[in-house]
């Protein structure tokens, strides 16, 4: 059954996806929907179901159950010639007796095109990943950084509409892959390419992606913009694996009131059915330089620290926070003007809008 050619459907459409081996399920019931010119990255630890899905859109790994949709186009049991995708891995892939050239040409053989049209996209191709000067080398005289836009110049050489990297900067060291980040979205906003990248690295993500997909055990916790998934996360899971989080148990004492160690805390506390919770708060959001007077203010003591080049990551407890511990990240003219040290005992506050809360883990 197709899906109405409707003016704004979606370039990607997955529809109740479940991918088993043998008696192992490793993707369950994944909807999800992908838009014409989106950046969208899935995201989470080794075992999620990211590559996985990745590889059920490309054809790859046909999926058990459910169907997916391309413009569409019910592609659910065509093989990957069939699906207008590029695709770049981890790996490269590239092709060590062909040159930088005849890499990137080489999708486009067999599609009638003249010699001198395939040689002039060739050549704009790898002038747009920046290596008009490579042609003619060997992908083992490349560096891996230099490889890896060969191998995006081969996956664009096509034109498809959808673009599949599977962590595709993960095996480069992280000055180039930083380097490499910001070129490969500029490269994709400005082709407009509807581009789905798997990666297990948050900074990856964050920085690239219109919208993340947090997996976890074959089904999706989240979709959500950057900010979204960073500042609002839907779960202990996803707050845990994005970013840094404190948590520390606490009770429900009152609608919208918890308690931890000492003192009780103003907090949202809208659909939690049990006392017992996990309270979340992010290093970067513990107040200390301005805490004394503040709601949610208390006194602990600094235990350890540790300096981390713009912020220094201290570790405060006893005090009102009693056998617990908070981590806050303090920026280094704080450090300096409070005249921080381990031992010493100081208001600390918590805003209220910035502590979650979630069910402790059954």
């Amino acid at each position: 059954m197709q899906i109405d050619n409707l003016k704004h459907q979606p370039h990607v459409r997955i529809d109740h996806v479940t991918k088993s081996f043998g008696d192992f399920s490793a993707l369950r019931d994944v909807s999800l929907d992908i838009w014409p010119g989106e950046f969208i990255c899935f995201l989470g630890p080794s075992g999620c179901g990211k590559t996985t899905l990745l590889r059920a859109i490309a054809g790859l790994d046909i999926q058990s159950e459910g169907q997916i949709f391309m413009n569409g186009r019910d592609v659910s049991a065509l093989p990957p010639s069939q699906r207008d995708f590029g695709i770049v891995f981890q790996s490269y892939a590239l092709f060590p007796n062909l040159t930088v050239n005849q890499n990137v040409a080489y999708g486009l053989v067999g599609r009638g095109l003249k010699r001198a049209e395939m040689d002039r996209r060739v050549a704009s191709l790898l002038d747009t990943v920046g290596l008009p000067d490579q042609g003619r080398k060997h992908p083992t005289k490349l560096s891996g950084g230099q490889q890896q836009r060969v191998a995006l110049a081969r996956a664009l050489a096509t034109e498809p509409k959808l673009l599949l990297l599977d962590e595709p900067l993960s095996a480069l060291d992280a000055k180039v892959r930083n380097h490499l980040r910001r070129e490969m979205k500029d490269l994709q906003r400005n082709l407009g390419v509807t581009t789905i990248m798997v990666t297990h690295d948050q900074h990856e993500a964050l920085t690239m992606a219109d919208r993340i997909v947090v997996m976890s055990g074959g089904q999706i916790e989240q979709v959500g913009t950057p900010e979204e998934i960073y500042q609002n996360p839907a779960s202990a899971f996803v707050a845990d694996f994005v970013g840094e989080m404190n948590f520390i148990p606490a009770e429900i004492v009152a609608d919208n009131r918890v308690r931890i160690g000492r003192i009780e805390f103003d907090a949202d506390t809208s659909g939690q059915r049990e006392r017992s919770v996990l309270a979340a708060v992010r290093p970067e959001d513990v107040v200390v330089s301005t805490a004394d007077g503040r709601p949610n203010s208390f006194r602990a003591r600094i235990e350890e620290g540790e300096f981390l080049g713009s912020f220094f990551r201290a570790r405060f407890g006893g005090g009102d926070l009693g056998e617990n511990s908070l981590r806050a990240d303090v920026a280094m003219h704080d450090i300096r003007n409070l005249k921080l040290r381990p031992g010493e005992e100081m208001p600390v506050a918590i805003p209220r809008e910035r502590i979650r809360v979630y069910a402790q883990a059954v």
